[in-house]
């Protein structure tokens, strides 16, 4: 209604200039406020109601003298547009009552100090300079950099850069890995300020050209994280296309000619700081263009340039309202009108990118939530985590629930939809029951009787007397071997005895040969002593089986080989106990125990299940991995690290699990220790309850100050 409504007075430094067509042809117009450097896209309809306004005229008389011009407005139309210039403060203040209403304005866009950080901590705009009179001055002097030879010549260059890095690709990687320190981390932080200088420099010089004022540049924080911006709003006066996208690709098309010419630098400069800048600009350039700034789903240069190549203005507003008119029309039936008129491939568009970008935004913002946990003190950063999840994550969610909720009884459920419901009540069920869990449980089957053999001393082998796979009986000679030191130590105590047997069997009987006689028999028992000690050395160099049982694992030994103290033999197992040693992550260590059952799965083909049974649980976790066939390292499922010592460190913790086999029939001839998986069924338990007591185990944990 526009009853006693009085049309406005505009305010007299507003612009009026021509506009780029609006997506179906029809010709815009736009309404520039120079004050704060804003754009109002007009239509034909809104652009003659701008040209023919009445400041101080009654609503009722203008539409009347509109209509003798031909024009039929409707009062709703009017009140429209008359809101839209009052809301944008588009009109002169003149009134008491104007002025009681801007300054109204301003109070309710007014935040409070908490809602301001919230809505601000993640990106606040500081501008430090305009800087358009001295780009005024030197764009002509910089044409040559936006000439078509200047392009290809980088392209080449860098094509042939690339050519050789791959050549190279080993030295390029490994110089990477030997900047990834404190050290280099700095550098690349100051790397990251010149390369954004020249992308935002980019921008700046692509809009001058195009005719553009560069309204201001300046900083700012991302997260907190500084970086530089450029305001191009002016660009919104192009009518051309393929000249804003000129505008927005600049900065890319930037870092990507600084790549390119770093990259052939590097392959040609000699080490030192000029190849080592080099390496810096052109990994920065790469990593931060690639992975952030040609994104569509961020509101960076991807964003603006996927919106002006759709020809979409304000692309993410419109494609969420196509995503949730989607999804209401497909879980809950509702028959709502499309937001907007479009094709149906456009439309089909706009509800595939919204969607893309509510699971981008997913994982981005909880991305942040864990750094901006991590960047400040715990206090603050626990409290910033819990509003990023809760006012970015869970809020719009349950804004569109509570909407679905309220349209409750509007919701067509046909039998697809019923179905589909069906299925979320079922999985939400299933994953409040408590069920029984499969543990899958990393092991070997071992012998619980195994040796392995080793000499005593280096020596050289005389005799192999057994082969791979053969039965033992205790005490039966293994391998014969003999040490040519030793033997030459016990020839020469042999020489030794004799002469002190010569000796006591040639003394007198006085009193001085008697005397003499006692000291060399002391020395004929010391004799007598070092050559059993010898002796027995000598004995341990025949190995012999330690019980009876199966050799394993022996080595390639022939006669004349010599070998050394550290180097095993062979190992004998005796075949008829076994058991299984396992090692079970700390989230499964609740669901089995003393007397669970399970099935040990070998890693041979062939082999039947066993089954087993826990015979106990450690109450510590290990500190090294003893068996390395279960380990990463060598291809099993533990993740390892290996330190300085050579152990087997487990990243997560682990707990040894020990068990025993009920028949070991089926077994047959297996080698001493085979590695495999036991699969032991768990204790009853609810996954959504298990995640939920994780959750507050990592909360509780974290919350400890």
């Amino acid at each position: 209604m526009t009853t006693g409504v009085v049309l406005p007075p505009l305010r007299q430094n507003l612009r009026l200039l021509p506009g780029a067509p609006d997506e179906d042809g029809a010709p815009r117009w736009l309404l520039f406020d120079t004050v704060r450097n804003k754009y109002f896209a007009l239509s034909a309809e809104a652009l003659y109601l701008i040209r023919h306004w009445q400041a101080g005229a009654s609503a009722e008389g203008f539409l009347l003298e509109l209509k003798t011009r031909g024009h039929d407005y409707g009062p709703e139309e009017l009140a429209a547009f008359i809101d839209f210039v009052v809301s944008n403060n588009l009109n002169e203040a003149r009134s008491a009552e104007a002025s009681a209403r801007v300054h109204q304005q301003y109070a309710d866009q007014l935040l409070g100090f908490w809602r301001w950080l919230i809505h601000h901590y993640l990106f606040i705009r500081i501008p430090l300079f305009r800087p358009d009179p001295w780009l005024s001055r030197w764009t002509p002097r910089l044409n040559w950099l936006f000439a078509p030879v200047t392009h290809y010549l980088l392209l080449s260059l860098g094509g042939l850069g690339l050519v050789l890095v791959v050549r190279q690709w080993d030295h390029f990687w490994s110089t990477f890995l030997h900047f990834f320190s404190l050290e280099g981390l700095v550098f690349y932080g100051v790397t990251l300020v010149v390369v954004k200088s020249a992308h935002e420099l980019g921008h700046a010089f692509a809009a001058k050209r195009q005719g553009c004022r560069v309204a201001s540049m300046g900083v700012a924080l991302l997260v907190m994280f500084p970086v530089l911006y450029t305001d191009t709003t002016d660009a919104w006066r192009l009518r051309s296309r393929a000249a804003r996208l000129r505008i927005v690709t600049a900065g890319v098309r930037t870092e990507l000619y600084l790549a390119l010419l770093a990259t052939f630098l590097w392959n040609l400069l000699p080490d030192g700081p000029l190849r080592s800048a080099a390496f810096f600009v052109a990994t920065t350039s790469w990593v931060t263009s690639v992975l952030v700034n040609i994104s569509p789903f961020l509101r960076f240069d991807g964003y603006y340039a996927f919106s002006d190549w759709l020809g979409i203005e304000n692309l993410q507003q419109r494609a969420f309202a196509f995503g949730r008119w989607r999804l209401r029309d497909l879980f809950l039936g509702l028959k709502d009108p499309l937001p907007e008129p479009q094709p149906r491939g456009r439309a089909r568009l706009m509800v595939a990118y919204a969607w893309a970008t509510w699971l981008y935004r997913f994982f981005l913002f909880l991305g942040i939530a864990l750094l901006v946990y991590h960047l400040f003190f715990k206090v603050l950063g626990i409290l910033l985590f819990a509003v990023e999840v809760c006012w970015f994550i869970v809020l719009p969610i349950w804004r569109e629930v509570k909407v679905w909720w309220k349209r409750r009884r509007e919701c067509a459920m046909g039998t697809g939809r019923l179905l589909f419901w069906a299925l979320v009540a079922s999985v939400l069920i299933w994953s409040l029951l408590p069920l029984h869990v499969g543990v899958s449980v990393p092991a070997v089957l071992k012998a619980q009787s195994e040796q392995s053999l080793f000499v005593s001393e280096p020596a050289v082998i005389m005799e192999v007397a057994v082969k791979q796979g053969d039965v033992v009986e205790a005490g039966q000679l293994l391998v014969r071997l003999e040490s040519e030191p030793l033997n030459f130590e016990l020839q020469q105590v042999e020489e030794e005895l004799q002469l002190a047997r010569l000796l006591l069997d040639r003394s007198g009987s006085s009193v001085q040969e008697k005397a003499v006689r006692a000291i060399t028999e002391q020395q004929y028992q010391r004799l007598l002593e070092r050559k059993a000690g010898l002796l027995a050395r000598q004995e341990r160099l025949q190995l012999r089986a330690p019980f009876a049982g199966r050799i394993t694992q022996i080595e390639s030994l022939h006669p004349g080989v010599w070998v050394g103290t550290e180097m095993p033999l062979l190992s004998v197992v005796e075949p008829t106990r076994f058991d299984v040693e396992g090692y079970i992550g700390e989230q499964y260590l609740d669901l089995i125990g003393p007397g669970s059952l399970g099935v040990f799965i070998a890693d041979r083909p062939g082999m039947a299940a066993l089954p087993v049974q826990v015979s106990d649980v450690d109450i510590g976790a290990v500190f090294a991995l003893p068996y390395g066939e279960l380990s990463s390292e060598y291809g099993g499922p533990i993740a390892v690290r290996r330190v300085v010592d050579d152990r087997l460190v487990p990243e997560e913790g682990h707990y040894r699990v020990s068990m025993i086999l009920d028949d070991i029939s089926s077994l047959g001839d297996t080698d001493a220790r085979l590695p495999g998986v036991v699969r032991v069924e768990g204790e009853s338990r609810s996954w959504l309850w298990y995640q939920l007591r994780r959750v507050l185990a990592i909360l509780i944990r974290e919350s400890g100050f």
